[in-house]
């Protein structure tokens, strides 16, 4: 970013930020002053309309007092009730007319017996028929009472007031009078000082307990239970309405009956349960605020356009000097090696003594580079002089080369020979012991078969001499022949073992000799080479086994995939089954398992002892060529290598080791679906 946009910024960033804490606090304290200037001034009249209420109520009454306490009234309503007679009942109308006269507002007069029976009232106005009644609760101490408020079809609002009637400290009725409640509508109707939005509302609650508006509403429009003909309306559950629930004389924030934000303040009139609301729209009182957020914002963007000016001149008068210094810098780089930047007393100081620091790093490198192309060349002399020598290091160098690497080259077949030497000696040495193996398991049968032949050869001659002395007794024939079937028997079932034992051997050393591709029954060849692995477990306390749920079909290579197993097996015996303690394998008793599966198109060739295991240190050298644990007790460290190229290079498969040192170890070989030409493939077994 340039020095233009960096220093612009900057003023912008200063500018907004004195601005942003100028408004912040100039808009707090207007908010405050406002607030309290709302505050005083809805509670004022709230207050006014409080005192306004109370003094209407007592003027009320005081009319009804003076009403009832007019003596010949009360003389002529006793007479009556003692003697009912017309002419008192005249006298108590002329009274009653006089007094609707001379009283202001005075609508109906009813008079009434202590039990509630009407004796006179004036008669009704039709035009004033009432529409809707609202019962009221005047807890009043004074005897007369606000009973009920009623509306007429015309929407006016009349009060009735109740006052009882006493003549010698003896009450002797009740008088009901109606006055025009207009003076109550008009109070709170009167808006001055409460701008467009102001309004105050009056409500109670009616016998069912549900909050009513007692005078009409200002914005009647946004009720959502408007007054019916029978009915005042019924007040809506709004916030405003639940804040004055604790008549609570702070200020309040809330929303309206018309879902409006509205600052209002509540005043509560115990006597009558009445709730005075005086409330006014928050929006109109802040909108003062809202013109000097305005004025501002203005004088932001005024004071911001000076800022971006202000910053652009900075920025030229300290850049414009530093550009120059820099197209001075690209002229000397250029060959102009004798230009220097100009000080001047019009620049700033500090200019000035960067252009001077300019001129001296200029010096400084005008003398390092003559004092370099001295040295330069010197060394191009020096390295003349050493390229001369150079090309006959080189070639001597070259042919040094060349006679040890073919010094290497013939070591390195050495070692390819002995390996392969190696392995070839690994290959046979296994398959001699399993001749070894096989030997002296065919030993035994052909044995008890040479003794059978032996003892059945003396029967013989013993009973072709009696034959010939005509000796021989019916029971000595029957006991030769007896003895001659058990002989021949035993001799059968010995040799048909050593026959099969040496067709298994045959199969699985022809195999290994000269291997190719056929389908194979895994679970029979499998047998086999377990039967030709047998004697090598005779003389230890193991024992060999397989286990496969199902018989498999496999397309591979039997010699290769037998000799794998032979490895595999042995490994087990020599390996894992051997104890450090007394330095012998048969001290523990082993088993070996080989098992098969075929697991998502992969056919599985698994081989488990329940062994030592395998330190895990051990496990990824497991398959290295020499890599043995018994060097110097007979391991050659070929056998899993010579295994591993077997099953990677002529199987086409996978092996890979799972162990836990003390808990055993598990070969798993991976075959695939041998992809073999019809050519190669023998029939199946």
């Amino acid at each position: 970013m340039s020095i233009y946009y960096r220093i612009t910024i900057f003023c912008l960033f200063l500018v907004f930020l004195c601005m942003g804490a100028f408004g912040y606090i100039s808009n707090q304290a207007g908010a405050n002053l406002l607030n309290q200037s709302v505050d005083k001034l809805l509670n004022a009249v709230a207050t006014n309309q409080q005192d306004r209420l109370h003094n209407l109520i007592h003027a009320w009454k005081d009319r009804v007092a003076l009403i009832a306490s007019r003596t010949q009234l009360r003389l002529s309503f006793n007479d009556y009730l003692r003697n009912p007679n017309q002419q008192s009942l005249t006298k108590m109308g002329s009274i009653i007319q006089d007094a609707i006269s001379s009283a202001a507002n005075v609508k109906f007069i009813q008079l009434k017996t202590v039990s509630g029976e009407t004796v006179i009232q004036t008669a009704p106005n039709q035009a004033n028929k009432v529409a809707a009644t609202l019962v009221l609760t005047d807890n009043s101490p004074t005897d007369i009472v606000l009973k009920s408020i009623t509306r007429d079809l015309n929407g006016g609002l009349y009060i009735h007031i109740e006052s009882p009637m006493r003549l010698q400290g003896e009450q002797i009725g009740v008088m009901v009078v109606t006055l025009a409640a207009d003076e109550l509508r008009n109070s709170t109707q009167i808006y001055t000082g409460m701008g467009i939005s102001g309004e105050t509302i009056l409500f109670t609650e009616n016998r069912a307990g549900k909050l009513v508006y007692i005078t009409p509403l200002r914005y009647p429009q946004h009720l959502t239970n408007p007054a019916d003909t029978a009915s005042f309306a019924l007040a809506n559950d709004d916030e405003l309405v639940q804040a004055t629930e604790y008549h609570t004389q702070d200020i309040i924030q809330a929303r309206d009956y018309r879902n409006t934000n509205v600052i209002a303040v509540a005043r509560y009139l115990e006597v009558l349960n009445w709730t005075i609301i005086v409330k006014v729209d928050q929006h109109e009182m802040m909108q003062p605020m809202k013109h000097y957020q305005y004025l501002l914002v203005m004088a932001a963007g005024v004071l911001g356009i000076i800022a971006i000016i202000i910053g652009l001149a900075l920025g030229r008068a300290i850049s414009s000097p530093i550009i120059k210094l820099a197209a001075d810098s690209r002229r000397i780089r250029l060959g102009e090696h004798q230009l220097r930047a100009t000080v001047s007393p019009t620049q700033a100081k500090e200019l000035n003594e960067l252009a001077r620091s300019f001129n001296n790093l200029a010096e400084n490198l005008l003398t390092t580079n003559n004092e370099l192309e001295d040295k330069v060349a010197e060394r191009t002399v020096a390295l003349q002089e050493l390229n001369e020598t150079l090309e006959q290091r080189v070639v001597a160098r070259t042919v040094d080369l060349q006679r040890a690497n073919q010094e290497i080259q013939e070591t390195l077949e050495d070692l390819k020979r002995t390996q392969r030497e190696l392995v070839e000696s690994e290959k046979m040495a296994a398959l001699g012991g399993l001749v070894a193996g096989v030997a002296h398991e065919i030993n035994t049968p052909l044995g008890i078969a040479i003794t059978g032949t032996s003892h059945l050869h003396e029967e013989i001659q013993e009973i072709q001499t009696k034959v010939l002395s005509s000796k021989l007794t019916r029971d000595e024939l029957e006991g030769f022949v007896e003895n001659a079937s058990q002989a021949t028997d035993l001799m059968g079932s010995q040799l048909k073992h050593a026959s099969k034992l040496i067709s298994n051997f045959k199969e699985i050393a022809v195999d290994q000799s000269s291997p190719d591709y056929r389908t194979i029954s895994v679970q029979e060849y499998l047998s086999k080479i377990v039967a030709t692995m047998q004697p090598n477990f005779k003389k230890t306390p193991h024992r060999l086994s397989i286990s496969i749920e199902q018989d498999l079909h496999l397309v591979t290579c039997p010699g290769a995939l037998a000799q794998v197993l032979t490895i595999l097996i042995t490994n087990s015996l020599i390996h894992a089954f051997y104890s450090p303690d007394s330095d012998q394998s048969d001290t523990i008793n082993g088993e070996v398992t080989i098992s098969a599966q075929t697991s998502q198109g992969k056919h599985l060739i698994i081989v488990t002892d329940n062994g030592t295991g395998i330190p895990p240190q051990d496990l990824p050298k497991l398959f290295e060529p020499f890599f043995t644990t018994k060097r110097g007790h007979g391991g050659s460290g070929l056998g899993l290598s010579i295994a591993h190229n077997i099953v990677t290079e002529i199987l086409h498969g996978k092996i890979h080791c799972e162990s836990q040192f003390g808990q055993g170890s598990t070969f798993i070989i991976t075959l695939p679906e041998q992809p073999v030409p019809d050519s190669q493939l023998s029939p199946t077994e």
